[in-house]
């Protein structure tokens, strides 16, 4: 499957003034994409919450027509699904998904064996391996579903859908089991395809320059050209996520 929690590496053995630039260049505070995207999805959360307390308290009878909310707890499934669609759960992935996890519910911890043994529950419906998409399908139907009869915290569907871009590019492996695991969501929860793409997109854009800072800590360059090419990139990923957030709160 794929998202990423980013690169790492500097090579040592080198001549002095290598070794000097080196740690010049160490000194730059290299931004740190985690960090960002947490800040961005407490900004997502706050956004949600105020247009959730801004609805007209007057009850409309009027059936459902657009999904406009996700508990957290059907969230936390379907991101579970999200990282068992290609069949496999990889390290970096489940990573993600216990920090998602947290970030989405302080009791994760507690609740963390139940939700993945309803998952696995949904799963072990499988018959023969060609109804294996089919299971995991009906098992994010069924938590979206539920999600209208489940109370407390919850989150928008368009951060739902961010988190499982998140989780899906974390192993770098962006498979198309995931990708049609994650259009299949996005149709149901009437999610604009242009707004899918855009996210994405941005995803795609995010991985790319923590390659770019990934490379720039084994470089040999003088400092100050590290510096300015930092700086640069961190500005292109604030942009990036500034983008996202205004995607999501629409």
């Amino acid at each position: 499957m794929a998202i990423k929690d980013f690169g790492k590496g500097l090579k040592s053995s080198l001549h002095d003034a290598v070794d000097t630039v080196k740690a010049k260049a160490k000194e730059v505070e290299l931004p740190d994409i985690k960090e960002t995207g947490e800040k961005t999805s407490e900004r997502i959360k706050s956004l949600f919450k105020k247009a959730e307390e801004d609805k007209p308290s007057v009850e409309v009878t009027s059936p459902p027509q657009t999904i406009t909310s996700i508990s957290t707890h059907s969230a936390i499934k379907l991101i579970y699904f999200l990282m068992a669609a290609d069949g496999e759960i990889y390290h970096m992935e489940e990573e993600k998904f216990d920090l998602i996890g947290m970030e989405l519910d302080p009791d994760f911890s507690k609740s963390k064996e139940q939700i993945i043994q309803e998952c696995q529950a949904a799963l072990d419906k499988v018959i023969d391996p060609e109804d294996y998409y089919d299971a995991l399908q009906d098992g994010a139907e069924e938590a979206l579903l539920s999600s209208h009869k489940t109370e407390g915290a919850s989150i928008s569907p368009k951060h739902l859908v961010w988190n499982l871009l998140s989780v899906a590019y974390s192993d770098e492996k962006y498979n198309d089991a995931e990708r049609r695991f994650l259009k299949y969501v996005v149709r149901k929860l009437n999610i604009d395809k242009a707004v899918f793409l855009e996210m994405e997109s941005s995803m795609l854009t995010l991985m790319d320059i923590e390659r770019e800072l990934a490379w720039i800590k084994t470089t040999n360059r003088p400092y100050l050209t590290i510096e300015a090419m930092v700086n640069e990139l961190a500005d292109r990923k604030n942009v990036i996520f500034e983008s996202v957030l205004d995607l999501i709160a629409l």
